[in-house]
């Protein structure tokens, strides 16, 4: 029996010993494999940028077969624009429809505008795969309304004292499809056990939001932002309940541009980063609170710098802040901190503060008091100070703001690195700046008055510039879609910049209580369509354009009859 045992053993030894070599081969290989990947994924997109697409679709094709015939779904996206671009019909549909099928790749928004692909569209195969995309949607819209609904009622009221699930929610699709759990007007039973109806266009805007459909109030979300672990559909579903409580105010905050005020909040972020970071690495209960002191100690001398705008700062925090922490506290993300810290590298990036900084803040102080086991949560029928409840409910008094005290809070945050790359930001803003009160003030524009009763379907939060602090540029994506059943002038959508090199964008500027839109010239017209650069508007029958100074600006005006 011993002599037996003993060479099975062995056996097994060797067998072991085999069984690893080989499982080092192959991670050994993989990582090669891996590192191959990205270096020809990078070559393929220095060609993208080169315009030499031929080549950027064969370097493509070389990084999937290093890595098996396996790719990542933007890769394979990236290699389907660039096979377009080329003309390489077939070989782009071949990428597409690797990515399409079983709900990999769904976002109808970038697919129906995305240049790149316009050779594509012409072809019954596009046609094929805006169905595959759709039926993914569908399915995708079912699985996470019912994931929101049952964190929401497993959570039963806990976070926030009310229930936060309502039946009011509509997922919203490009191309006007609209999905919810229950019945709304005009919809009907389809085979994913949801209501579905295409609607008219205009009757909602794409755009995570509360909006009005057929008398009621609906939390209305994009179809592109239903794979975040359900933290957008509880966000706009918290929106809903915060309306029965109280009506907020959601204006941007213009002096957050100011140079000393933004890097006050960019210090206030820093040290807000580090607080998440030590309570994320189970530091000691000093280190946590000294950073959160610091935060506030920057957060104090920036309200107190700017008292007027107080209120409505406050505000917004409430709205979006409060929002944005009930939706990722809720969601299924497993380490909320990292998140939180991400938010807050999110919002920082940006050149403009003057709204997206409620979502950091609001977050980030939210996790902070829950973890210090603060009572903050004051009601929904409640403005949220974060100073004030730091003071009374954690410092137990004023927090008195001293030269030692924020030394020793910049010593703590990166003060010298933020205030370099800060002094350098002001320099390019005022250049921006510069430019665009010469091409939307200064030289002959093309301008509109816009009456309370239009909407502004959708802008970039991060793309905008305060112009002498009534006047807002937006410089990125910005659509305006007439929500008066024709009494405005029309609809419009401003793009992107003409060169990566030049600046321009479109501008309201506000007088009281009057606004007006405002577009740089030249411009063509056709039909009943005006068009720039990077804009294009949509006139209404009854308006028209027409010469209003010797400057040699114009204005769309209604017709007189």
């Amino acid at each position: 029996m011993e002599n037996f045992k003993k060479p099975k053993l062995r056996l097994c030894l060797i067998f072991l010993f085999a069984l690893y070599l080989n499982l080092f081969v192959l991670n050994f290989t993989f990582g090669q494999n891996q590192e191959k990947y990205s270096e020809l994924i990078k070559e393929a997109w220095t060609f993208y940028e080169a315009k030499e697409y031929l080549k950027s679709g064969h370097k493509y094709s070389e990084a999937f077969i290093a890595l098996g015939g396996k790719g990542f779904v933007n890769d394979r996206y990236n290699a389907a624009c660039s096979w377009a671009l080329a003309n390489e019909i077939d070989s782009a549909f071949v990428q597409l429809f690797k990515i399409v099928p079983n709900g990999y790749y769904t976002n109808l928004a970038h697919l129906m505008r995305d240049s790149d692909l316009d050779n594509l569209r012409k072809y019954p195969q596009w046609n094929e795969m805006i169905d595959e995309v759709r039926a993914s949607i569908q399915e995708k819209a079912a699985k996470e309304l019912l994931k929101a609904k049952r964190i929401l009622e497993d959570d039963a009221g806990k976070l926030w004292g009310k229930s936060i699930w309502d039946d009011h929610v509509l997922v919203f699709s490009f191309d006007n499809m609209v999905y919810s759990l229950t019945h709304f007007e005009g919809s009907s039973l389809n085979e994913n056990s949801l209501y579905s109806a295409l609607l008219p266009e205009n009757k909602l805007f794409y755009t995570n939001s509360i909006q009005e459909y057929d008398g009621k109030r609906y939390a209305v979300v994009r179809d592109d932002y239903l794979s975040d672990n359900s933290a957008t559909i509880i966000h706009e579903l918290f929106h809903v309940l915060q309306e029965k409580h109280r009506m907020l105010n959601g204006n941007a905050i213009s002096y957050l541009d100011n140079y000393d005020a933004r890097e006050w909040l960019r210090l206030e972020y820093q040290a807000l980063r580090n607080c998440l970071n030590s309570i994320d690495q189970n530091k000691d209960l000093k280190t946590i609170s000294d950073y959160l002191q610091d935060a506030m100690v920057y957060r104090k001398i920036r309200q107190t710098q700017y008292p007027s705008f107080l209120e409505m700062e406050t505000e917004i925090e409430t709205l979006e802040g409060l929002a944005n922490y009930t939706g990722y506290v809720l969601s299924t993300y497993p380490n909320k901190y990292e998140l939180a810290i991400e938010e807050i590298n999110e919002r920082e990036r940006p050149d403009t503060y003057v709204r997206a900084f409620s979502y950091a803040t609001g977050f980030a102080y939210g996790m902070i008091f829950d973890y210090l086991e603060i009572d903050w949560k004051l009601g929904l029928d409640t403005v949220y100070n974060f100073l004030d409840i730091y003071e009374e409910k954690y410092l137990k008094e004023l927090l008195n703001v001293t030269r030692q005290r924020e030394s020793e809070a910049n010593d703590r945050n990166n003060f010298a690195i933020i205030h370099k790359e800060e002094t350098e930001r002001k320099e390019r803003n005022e250049r921006k700046i510069k430019l665009l009160r010469q091409q939307l003030i200064e030289l002959p524009t093309l301008s509109v008055i816009l009456p309370m009763t239009y909407f502004a379907q959708m802008y970039d939060m991060n793309g905008t510039v305060v112009i002498d602090n009534l006047n807002t540029a937006y410089t990125t994506l910005f659509h305006g879609t007439d929500a008066s059943q024709g009494e405005n002038f029309g609809s419009f959508k401003f793009s992107s910049q003409r060169q990566d090199h030049e600046i321009t964008g479109v501008l309201i500027s506000r007088r009281e209580n009057i606004a007006t839109l405002i577009f740089p010239l030249p411009f063509r017209i056709e039909g009943n369509k005006i068009i720039g650069d990077t804009y294009e508007i949509t006139l209404n029958d009854n308006w028209k354009i027409e010469r209003k100074n010797e400057k040699g600006d114009f204005e769309i005006v209604e017709k007189k009859e």
